[in-house]
């Protein structure tokens, strides 16, 4: 009863901590299940990024245009309430010079988005492959260049034509491009580096192009970044075969994510996730620990173990280092209590063939139970231990148990053995 009363301490005191922290504990054994993780699968949204835009540069390629202000008006126009659209209106801000006579807002289908303004012309915003059907080579090297360092790339496309309807209009011209990219959350390195002198393995699983996770996972120092690949193309059979060598997943859809999760269990992984997105789900409820972050879905918070109130990924040390503690701690406190429960069984063996009387009293196996191992197992569970948890926890618990019974058991015969040969009465010899 004293190892139950210890380990539900143990793990209360663990939620408080992490609360300290802005983590909220949802399942109190997931964090024993934390200190085993061995790896740990990231959405790239909101764990290496902000989940935000930022505009880096803008590249005009026909003098006679003012992409500023193109821009301004656009956003004056345009009410959509995306990453990109949100990046665009902090760095151009809006304004109104000329008169909208057409919008056609953004959409995930259409990949664009577009406004036509009296006696100027239709601006068209959008990724280069859904606006324009021939690209001037130079314009399309240049485009490349930028994604393979990661970073987002709109068109701008015109016409002087004036549009009623969401017609995309043919042999548009590229005046410009926009060059943006994802904001790196500060503490995405750190956390990163921490966990590779865990020796805990990283998977990022992210929906968007494989080329532009690796580039973001190369700034935040992640190993491997190279080995990537896209999974839209992949059966299941070689997506299995595919987990354990890259490191980097993109074009991930849903069913996927949580096959990856599965694929690693089989492997025997414990996989961590994290996530925000209803798109997350099924892999967090697949995981045998989920973290989710607070600006996520409420779907994705129902679903998940852990959910990082404040959006700190930099909380993920914290709470490895506080499973392993507890999980370490009452390991070490389980052999503590362990060592009575097997010395009195093995004495009891020894009385029934080799032993007079059973050696102690029940009040001295009161202050043996209080001296030797109820306080001091107390201050063991609270200690700091941040090794890794290695090995079955029964196995270990009586690895350590065993030698201290089997020395207590040895002095118990050696004692019994020495009242025989000196003048010892029963008192001194059980208080020995």
């Amino acid at each position: 009863s004293g190892l139950v009363l210890l380990t539900t301490i143990a793990l209360s005191l663990s939620v408080l901590r992490l609360a300290k922290k802005n983590t909220l504990v949802q399942n109190l054994f997931c964090i024993e299940t934390l200190a085993r993780v061995d790896t740990i699968c990231l959405d790239k949204t909101g764990t290496l990024t902000e989940g935000k835009l930022k505009v880096d540069d803008v590249i005009c390629f026909d003098d006679h245009f003012n992409i500023d202000q193109i821009i301004k008006n656009m956003n004056y126009c345009l009410e959509d309430g995306n990453m990109t659209s949100i990046a665009l209106h902090q760095y151009f801000s809006k304004e109104k010079n000329y008169q909208p006579f057409f919008v056609i807002p953004f959409s995930s289908q259409r990949k664009y988005s577009a406004v036509s303004f009296n006696e100027f012309g239709t601006v068209y915003l959008g990724a280069s492959q859904f606006i324009f059907e021939n690209l001037d080579s130079k314009i399309e090297k240049k485009i490349k260049t930028y994604t393979s360092q990661g970073f987002r790339v709109l068109c701008i496309g015109y016409t002087p034509i004036i549009i009623n309807d969401n017609t995309l209009i043919k042999n548009l011209k590229c005046i410009g491009i926009l060059i943006l990219s994802d904001v790196i959350r500060q503490d995405a390195k750190t956390t990163l580096d921490y966990f590779k002198r865990q020796d805990v393995d990283i998977k990022i699983i992210s929906g968007d192009d494989p080329v532009t996770v690796s580039a973001i996972a190369r700034r935040c120092h992640l190993l491997n970044y190279e080995h990537y690949i896209d999974v839209s193309s992949l059966s299941d059979e070689q997506i299995k075969e595919a987990i354990e060598k890259y490191t980097i997943f993109g074009r991930v859809s849903p069913k996927q994510k949580q096959l990856m999760v599965n694929a690693l269990q089989e492997n025997n992984h414990t996989v961590a996730m994290t996530g925000d997105g209803v798109n997350d789900v099924l892999a967090l409820k697949a995981a045998d620990c989920s973290i989710a972050m607070a600006s996520g879905s409420d779907a994705a918070k129902s679903a998940s173990h852990i959910v990082l109130l404040k959006n700190n990924f930099n909380a993920m040390p914290h709470i490895v280092n506080e499973g392993r503690r507890v999980i370490n701690n009452i390991q070490r406190a389980a052999s503590l209590f362990l060592v009575k429960t097997t010395f009195s069984t093995m004495l009891a063996f020894l009385t029934l063939f080799l032993i007079r009387r059973y050696p102690f009293e029940p009040i001295q196996l009161t202050l043996i139970s209080s001296l030797t191992i109820g306080i001091p197992s107390f201050f063991l569970a609270l200690e700091p231990n941040h090794a890794r948890v290695q090995g079955n926890f029964l196995l270990n618990v009586f690895s350590k148990a065993f030698p201290g019974a089997l020395c207590v058991v040895l002095s118990v015969v050696f004692v019994h053995f020495l009242g025989n040969v000196l003048p010892i009465n029963e008192a001194q010899m059980t208080t020995m």
